[in-house]
């Protein structure tokens, strides 16, 4: 009876009567290809093409180790083919370790020259098998507990059962979860469609107790106030209020018909009352240089009859003159606000007594 050989692993197995007196030879052979079958790892390089392990009866081969390392530069996805299986020298199944180690970010496959293939991506490693006509993975699940050691990066991750995880967990990317109802107050995942589902049940401000609601910081735009009510502010900590008027974008149109961005000033609130005689005469315009509206004092004396008149700009805003008929020195005083950047002056009958402006 000749010699054949395994169709796994190509071992020759001696024919009853043969090899008498050299048969511990191929034995020792056969031996170190068990060795290598087990345990052999081997180097194969890629080059931009599908890669055919060496595989032959009796001796030492590529195809026969369980460790593949394998090499080179890819441009390109492509395939290290196994000669098992159909068409292949034999007609067996074998498992190996793949290791991808090539150049260029491109994935490997490895399977027969016909049927399904394992991909392992670039920089991995996976223990595939064949079992004659397709390749499959050899790690699709665990059957006790499974413990990582390390970091786990997981492509199309699908839970069926209950997941936990502790410490801190960072997710990249686009992460779903199912939507809960809105009226849920668990402890589950709010989706952008579960807050979409919330705030669209909020309503118009008179719905949110509208006489109770505050507002502090932020910006509000697209603001519209009807039905005679107004906006009132007070205790604004600073001594204007601005709008940015824009007209057709649902923004404020204009403030007293002004446009623009409109300054609405608040009197009295950061301002002091400053003494300023010495520095004012009457007669003398003067400008209001600063932002917001201030508010002028000012008084005169004389023995008879004196008199103050107020100007803001060309308009007579303030008068005042006692009846003294003569005698003893008499005073008169008057006030007037004036606008941020409007022109002032004031005009005495007597000398100044007083000068005083809120600024």
């Amino acid at each position: 009876m000749a010699s054949t050989y395994t169709s796994s692993l190509q071992i020759q197995q001696i024919g009853n009567g043969e090899q008498s007196g050299t048969w511990g030879t191929t034995t020792n052979t056969n031996m170190a290809l068990v060795d290598q079958a087990v345990a052999g790892a081997v180097t194969i390089t890629m080059s931009n093409a599908n890669r055919t392990l060496t595989q032959t009866n009796g001796t030492s081969d590529e195809a026969r180790n369980m460790v593949l390392e394998v090499v080179g530069t890819n441009s390109g996805v492509y395939q290290i083919i196994v000669p098992y299986g159909t068409g292949g020298a034999g007609t067996g199944s074998k498992m190996y370790l793949v290791s991808n180690n090539t150049t260029g970010g491109y994935a490997i496959t490895i399977g027969y020259a016909s049927g399904s293939t394992v991909s392992i991506p670039n920089g991995y490693i996976a223990t595939v098998f064949g079992d004659g006509t397709n390749f499959f993975s050899a790690n699709t699940t665990s059957a006790g507990a499974f413990n990582v050691n390390g970091t786990l990066t997981a492509s199309g991750v699908a839970d069926v059962g209950n997941l936990s995880v502790s410490g801190t967990t960072t997710l990249t990317g686009t992460a779903t979860a199912p939507t809960v109802t809105s009226t849920d107050s668990s402890t589950n995942i709010a989706t952008t469609a579960f807050v979409k589902s919330v705030t669209g049940t909020l309503g118009t401000m008179s719905t949110q107790n509208a006489n109770a609601v505050a507002i502090t910081g932020g910006t509000m735009s697209g603001v519209t106030v009807s039905g005679g009510n107004a906006i009132t502010t007070s205790n604004i900590g600073s001594q204007s209020v601005s709008f940015a008027t824009t007209a057709g974008n649902g923004g404020v149109t204009s403030v007293n018909g002004n446009t623009g961005t409109v300054t609405v000033s608040s009197l009295g609130v950061g301002q002091t009352w400053q003494d300023v005689s010495g520095s004012r005469s009457f007669g003398t315009t003067y400008t209001n240089s600063t932002s917001n509206p201030i508010m002028v004092s000012a008084s005169t004396y004389s023995t008879y009859n004196p008199s103050i008149a107020m100007y803001v700009g060309s308009v007579f805003v303030a008068y005042g003159q006692p009846n003294t008929n003569g005698g003893n020195n008499a005073f008169v005083g008057a006030t007037m606000i004036v606008p941020a950047g409007a022109t002032y002056r004031v005009v005495g009958s007597g000398s100044l007594e007083q000068w005083a402006e809120l600024r």
